[in-house]
């Protein structure tokens, strides 16, 4: 607080607060002349926020159901961050017009001449009260909806990432892809490395990292190791996935499980399916090929051990057909695995 005029201490005194200006006479016997002003509504600074872009969707390979999922829920969360700013907002007023009734219905006690003008001012002020609470009574209805429909959005997405889990784990790489796109973009990546002559095995130790430190990328192949995967949102796709995001042409519902093993070479592997197609009349841009090493996402694979007993019978119904890749007739590395020689079983039976 502080004086306005006249000798010190003796004159206009006014105490400020938050939202009220008090000023009273001290005449040095008596106060006198109180009078209570409100200070003036704060005007706004700043105008509405812009929407948010999640920084995750453009590097999410969602379908257009799980996209319009996730900006669903980003639209409701703004409005319900909005509602909730509306909701403090009303608050702060109904406080303040509390607060000016109380001092209205102190005033109305002082001069009876002015009760009728108080009352009046009282009752103006009562009715903005009310509605006030009307209106935020509203707002808290309408936040209620919002909420409702967030957890609806979001079970919405939990469904449609469900079923695009799901259909990940039955895509294949096309025939196509593998024959003339895989080893030029590998040599790109790998410039003056004979890439067509290293193994699978190889490769792997060229892209992922799974020792006792645990898993991790070392290198953004095709961009699979920055791409978020929507069923954990988590960084790192199946190589599938990532070949999908670049051009879809090349991934489809795999028609062909190719059973096989990553010791085999590169070059020699490409060029069996090559020749098993040609042999059988296929066409090599839509036969699209179960192939672990690009299907499976090898961060969970290999960093978290994902038990592949449990999902393979229904890869290898899905594709409908198995093929069996050797790499030679006799002593040949496929029947050195246990792994293929399931495989081989499993096929029989399903």
């Amino acid at each position: 607080f502080y004086a306005v005029g006249g000798p010190p201490f003796i004159g206009l005194w006014q105490f400020d607060t938050d939202r009220e200006a008090v000023k009273i006479n001290w005449s040095g016997r008596e106060w006198t002349q109180l009078r209570v002003e409100s200070k003036a509504e704060r005007t706004r600074s700043e105008k509405e926020p812009r929407r948010r872009q999640d920084p995750v969707l453009d590097r999410m390979p969602l379908r257009r159901t799980e996209k319009r999922a996730h900006e669903e829920i980003q639209r409701l969360l703004e409005e319900l961050k909005e509602t909730e700013q509306q909701i403090s907002e009303m608050n702060a007023r109904a406080d303040d017009a509390r607060k000016d009734l109380q001092a209205k219905a102190a005033a109305h006690k002082v001069a009876e001449e002015e009760a009728r003008k108080k009352q009046a001012e009282a009752k103006a002020a009562a009715e903005v009260v009310r509605q006030i609470d009307s209106r935020r009574q509203a707002i808290e209805a309408k936040r209620q909806d919002i909420h409702a429909a967030l957890t609806k959005a979001r079970d919405v997405l939990a469904n449609e990432t469900a079923k695009a889990t799901a259909e990940r784990a039955e895509e294949g790489v096309s025939l196509d892809f593998l024959a003339n796109h895989f080893v030029p973009e590998l040599k790109r990546q790998f410039p003056g490395v004979d890439v067509e002559q290293k193994t699978f095995s190889e490769l792997a130790e060229m892209f992922w990292d799974s020792g006792r430190q645990g898993f991790a990328h070392k290198t953004d192949f095709l961009g699979h190791a920055s791409l978020v995967d929507p069923s954990d949102e988590e960084a790192g796709v199946s190589l599938t996935t990532a070949i999908w995001k670049k051009n879809t042409k090349h991934v489809g519902k795999a028609n062909l499980f190719v059973s096989w093993t990553w010791r085999y070479r590169v070059g020699p592997f490409i060029e069996a399916l090559v020749e098993h197609a040609r042999r059988n009349g296929l066409v090599p841009d839509s036969l699209f090929l179960w192939v672990c090493f690009f299907t499976n996402n090898q961060r969970r694979w290999l960093g978290q051990h994902q038990d592949g007993v449990a999902v393979f019978a229904a890869n290898v119904s899905s594709a409908k057909r198995v093929v069996c890749v050797l790499d030679k007739y006799q002593d040949s590395l496929y029947f050195q695995r246990l792994w293929t020689l399931f495989e081989m079983f499993v096929a029989c039976i399903v």
